[in-house]
């Protein structure tokens, strides 16, 4: 029979621990007495901390979705006749039992094919192929700061407007006016960071609308305003009198276009737009006789069929760049096969549903470049260092004991003995998984003969400076291949383009690239 430790008998620190957890579970049991269904399960929530737990993990976004819906179950089944702790627990193993209503939260991704209408606000940390700032010409909402008659600041305090009762008049105070100067700062400044939001959202076109009066009269009384301040201030920027003055995005977007006239040519095309011109299509009505109506017909009807053929038949000329990704990833580039390694580990299936199924080729793929990543070069390693390195990252809950018992400790340790791990322990400068962009024309990244420029992004596993300042680039690679010359074949072009980049990083060539092949234990070099 099994023994069990006493509380008495346990550590301190152990003993503390149990202790809370029991006194916790006793309050939660007397909470469930008198407290709504929906209050206690936040009640647990928030006094335990699992809600902000569960936010910090992968996928934090949809299992705290999935805590709310609990939530949200629970205050409906408070609101039927139905009531307790006990009740709903059985209510949801019904559920369960019958599959139904058990779906878990579904989270729209920023990458959904789907139109949304935001606040800028909301926006914050998303991007989209295409964006609508719209209403810019809308000014900013002042009337806090000039009509309440007492405004509050939580630096200077109360500024309060003064009444004189025999006179029959009131005026602000020094106070007031300093809180309405420092308000007003304040707002400028926030909606800036606003506008900055807004303007950078957009991963391929920003589409900017805004009405103003009387526009051409405004940009030369703008241009003029511009033309006083570089005079007084003799640099590029923008006063910031003129951003005071001007309060609305379009005003503020206008000044800057003006200011930078030269350079933000190629990347701005402003198009203006008449009311009248607008208003004209919808405005205009014609009415046709019925003469003329059957006049029209017939000239429709002898028409040359050859024009009607020519029409008919057309093809836009530029049907290639529709088909063609504006931001592409290096490996899904023409020519470029799809590597099977990611380059981090995917944990959006449940560990429970891992456990039940075998790690593939993939997985160990990805599980040997993590592995490769976390060697210390200032480390002597041999087979027993690197499973004390396997360990470790199994205690930290980086991987679990299925994927550190699929990990080949010997493929790790022939890195170790190769000539790129001797020359990372001299290197001047290591980086590994290091990101980058790089903009490539179509004939580069596809083979196509057109005019357009493609963003490219991908991961590159490592490079290094070495002691007398040369660069050497480095890509790992588990593919079961069994010759050099293929790793050469698949992998030249997404290498070109890691080389290109790193480049154009660091203003410097790349003196020798490499693929290290765990496969064959061997260093290939393009």
């Amino acid at each position: 029979m099994q023994d069990y430790l006493k509380l008495e008998d346990a550590k301190e620190d152990l003993k503390e621990k149990i202790t809370k957890f029991l006194e916790q579970i006793d309050e939660f049991r007397k909470c469930q007495e008198y407290m709504p269904l929906d209050e206690l399960i936040w009640k647990i929530y928030t006094d335990t901390g699992y809600y902000n737990y569960v936010s910090l993990m992968p996928n934090g976004a949809l299992r705290t979705a999935n805590l709310k819906i609990l939530f949200e179950k629970a205050k409906q089944y408070e609101q039927t006749s139905f009531k307790g702790l006990y009740s709903f627990i059985r209510f949801i193993d019904r559920l369960k039992l019958s599959n139904k209503d058990m779906t878990g939260a579904k989270l729209i991704g920023e990458n959904e094919d789907v139109i949304r209408i935001m606040s800028i606000h909301k926006s914050k940390g998303l991007e989209f192929p295409v964006v609508f700032l719209s209403n810019t010409g809308k000014g900013f909402n002042m009337r806090d700061i000039y009509s309440n008659p007492i405004l509050l600041h939580q630096d200077i305090g109360l500024g309060p407007k003064y009444i004189n009762y025999e006179k029959g008049i009131r005026y602000d105070t020094l106070a007031r006016e300093a809180i309405k100067y420092k308000s007003k700062e304040e707002m400028i400044a926030e909606e800036m960071r606003i506008l900055y939001v807004a303007l950078t959202r957009a991963k391929e076109k920003l589409i900017i609308t805004g009405m103003e009066k009387d526009y051409i009269k405004n940009i030369a009384r703008k241009r003029e305003t511009l033309q006083m301040y570089s005079n007084i201030t003799k640099d590029d920027k923008i006063n910031k009198h003129i951003i005071q003055d001007n309060l609305s995005y379009l005003k503020w977007i206008e000044f800057v276009a003006l200011n930078s006239e030269k350079k933000l040519d190629k990347i701005l095309n402003i198009y203006t737009y008449k009311k009248e011109e607008l208003l004209e299509d919808l405005m205009k009505e014609e009415t046709i006789e019925e003469s003329d109506l059957m006049q029209k017909l017939d000239e429709i009807k002898v028409k040359d069929s050859k024009e009607i053929k020519e029409k008919l038949d057309w093809k836009y000329g530029y049907k290639i760049a529709n088909n063609i990704l504006t931001k592409t990833s290096v490996t899904k580039l023409k020519n470029v096969e799809e590597d099977v390694e990611k380059e981090t580990l995917d944990y959006d299936v449940p560990k429970f549903l891992k456990e039940e199924t075998k790690i593939t080729a993939s997985q160990k793929g990805t599980l040997m470049h993590l592995v490769l990543q976390k060697l210390d070069e200032k480390v002597n390693y041999n087979e027993e260092k690197i499973q004390e390195l396997l360990d470790k990252l199994e205690e930290k809950n980086i991987i679990d004991s299925k994927e550190k018992d699929a990990i080949d400790v010997k493929k790790i340790y022939e890195f170790t003995l190769s000539n790129i791990w001797k020359e990372l322990k001299n290197a001047k400068k290591i980086e590994r998984e290091k990101p980058f962009y790089i903009n490539l024309s179509a004939k580069e990244a596809y083979g196509e003969d057109i005019d357009e420029n493609i963003l490219v992004q991908g991961i590159i596993d490592l490079y290094y400076i070495t002691e007398d300042g040369r660069i050497i680039l480095v890509d790992y690679k588990t593919d079961s291949l069994n010759r050099s010359e293929e790793f050469i074949e698949r992998y030249r072009r997404q290498l070109e383009i890691y080389g290109k980049a790193l480049e154009k990083v660091l203003g410097k060539k790349v003196d020798k690239t490499y693929i290290y092949s765990t496969y064959l234990g061997k260093t290939i070099e393009i």
